[in-house]
């Protein structure tokens, strides 16, 4: 008598951490990858953060992010038919003991990138250092790096809406940070309201540090010079 054939157990795919599809752009292409990266986080940001590459490098999110938020920092500023002088002290007085260059307003467009990079370095660090001091780190500083600069570049898109936009892109960014500790770290939405305030007043911090020591590095170069 034959015995009855067994039905085949259906082959369980491994779980592949090779996203999100920006890092895999070599493989899909520049325009592909960058289009889905985005589709992917504000559709479907805890799939991507849980397929998120757990050690890689910085390179590829820090692009990401400052390309994105660049374009729409232009893209706003152009569109608001900026007064150049907008950057540039109202007192006449302060701006003679400053003695600032007439060509401050563009200069300072030109370091917005600069800006973006020092705030994206200084916001993960504050996370990092928060979670650490939580005893709730187990990566390095690099995931953390890598998962706000994919939050904060994609939700910075939403600015590009008109009137609502700034509070769209704001509200997504502390969304898309939270799926991001909520899918690696299993955090919670209170450890993530306590590591949130704890992150802000670090950045805050930092970021005054940041600008006290370049104002005096200024003020000690133009002092030699």
């Amino acid at each position: 008598m034959e015995t009855p054939e067994q039905p085949k157990t259906p082959e369980i795919l491994p779980f592949i951490i090779d996203g999100p599809p920006w890092e895999k752009k070599h493989e899909l292409g520049f325009f592909v990858a960058f289009i889905e990266t985005i589709k992917a986080f504000l559709l479907r940001p805890a799939a991507t953060f849980s397929v998120m590459r757990r050690n890689a490098g910085i390179s590829d999110a820090l692009v990401y992010t400052v390309a994105i938020q660049v374009f729409t920092f232009l893209w706003t500023f152009t569109l608001a038919d900026p007064d150049t002088d907008m950057f540039l002290p109202q007192n006449p007085e302060l701006r003679d003991m400053l003695d600032l260059p007439e060509n401050f307003s563009q200069i300072m467009v030109l370091a917005y990138p600069i800006s973006v990079i020092l705030l994206q370095f200084l916001s993960a660090f504050a996370v990092h250092l928060s979670l650490k001091w939580r005893d709730l780190q187990t990566y390095d500083f690099t995931l953390i790096f890598r998962m706000f600069a994919y939050a904060s570049g994609t939700a910075s898109l939403l600015i590009l809406l008109p009137i609502v936009g700034g509070f769209f892109s704001m509200g997504m960014t502390i969304y898309l940070g939270y799926m991001g500790l909520r899918t690696i770290y299993a955090m919670d939405v209170g450890s993530f309201m306590i590591t949130a305030f704890m992150a802000l007043f670090l950045t805050i911090g930092l970021y005054l540090l940041s600008a006290l020591g370049m104002t005096i590095f200024i003020l000690i170069v133009s002092t030699i010079f």
